[in-house]
């Protein structure tokens, strides 16, 4: 009977014991980090239960109690474990700190305004090529030279945890020169030992995304150049080369021309092809109707200014924007 009665308790025991709710402590890393990229630190501060389903990043923002602009606190994120972590913890990151990570110190440019601005990410040959949408407006206070210090770090930090990023060019729509002249500087590379700056070919300097895409067929993006001829449904569009800032005076210098250009910008149309680009039915332009005069621009559908059109005698060039091979708007470019 005394048997019995152990057992019953034995039993109660561990029928308690097993409706008990485990507890995993989460604690987020708030370790800061030297100035310097070959600094990245992934150790975690406390352990982390993970499932099957899911793989861990590190986020790095920069603390709000520090003086330096470059130190950061890191932060552990979990993504889905068959996704991209490198296109995962930057697309994270450009949506700034979560309300945890922030109630940890945590601060950084990104946010709620820049969650959509990260296009794409590719890594060949150890170069990782991060492109934005055009955020200059979004976080204008990144261009100042500690801002320009603290957004680096932060993503430079972020894409190099990882082992197969060796080095790492950012963009704005496709051009390295026109994030970086935002910043102040010349187009660079990030890798682990520093920054260095990026002799690029003339052309690739251009603005938008670029001027020599290697096929008739435009990859979408954004596009400078002349419209020839306007169709119902359809522009012919010769492909031209805008550059601004220091990328005008290098092409400006390489064709003969003066350098720096007026006005800080050139443009170089040497290939004279066509190109018949489909124009999307709900596409809308950005033109001025008085010739050359920026204050009366105004957007319209894309069938008033095909009507249009053909009747100026003023045809600025204009920056097209191409999405799934279609062009969906036309801005017309200005010039003093």
């Amino acid at each position: 009977m005394k048997f019995v009665r152990l057992l019953l308790i034995v039993l109660v025991a561990m029928l308690l014991l097993a409706g008990c709710s485990e507890s995993v402590d989460v604690g987020v890393e708030t370790t800061e980090l030297t100035t310097t990229i070959t600094s990245v630190s992934t150790t975690t501060s406390s352990t982390t239960t993970e499932s099957h389903e899911t793989q861990a990043v590190r986020l790095f923002f920069h603390p709000d109690d520090s003086a330096d602009c470059a130190t950061t606190i890191s932060f552990e994120r979990l993504v889905p474990s068959n996704a991209d972590p490198i296109q995962e913890a930057l697309a994270a990151l450009v949506g700034g700190p979560s309300e945890d990570e922030v109630a940890a110190g945590a601060r950084s440019f990104f946010g709620s305004s820049t969650v959509d601005v990260l296009l794409s990410t590719s890594l060949v040959d150890g170069l990782l090529t991060v492109d934005f949408d055009d955020l200059r407006s979004l976080i204008p206070n990144a261009s100042a030279s500690c801002g320009s210090e603290a957004l680096l770090a932060e993503l430079d930090r972020t894409a190099l945890q990882f082992e197969t990023v060796e080095r790492v060019r950012y963009e704005i729509n496709g051009s390295c020169m026109v994030f970086a002249n935002w910043l102040q500087r010349d187009c660079f590379e990030s890798g682990r030992t520093g920054r260095v700056d990026v002799d690029l070919d003339t052309n690739s300097l251009a603005s938008g995304s670029g001027c020599t895409p290697g096929t008739l067929d435009l990859p979408d993006g954004v596009w400078f150049g002349y419209v020839s001829t306007v169709a119902e449904a359809s522009v012919s569009f010769d492909l031209a080369c805008w550059f601004s800032l220091s990328a005008a005076a290098d092409a400006a210098a390489e064709d003969g021309e003066e350098s720096p250009p007026p006005n800080d910008y050139y443009i170089r149309n040497t290939d004279d092809r066509l190109r018949a680009l489909v124009v999307s039915e709900t596409a809308a332009v950005a033109w001025m109707p008085t010739a050359a005069d920026p204050s009366t621009a105004v957007t319209v559908s894309f069938e008033t200014w095909r009507v249009q059109q053909p009747l100026r005698s003023y045809r600025p060039g204009v920056w097209v924007t191409v999405v799934d091979g279609n062009v969906v708007s036309i801005e017309e470019q200005y010039v003093p």
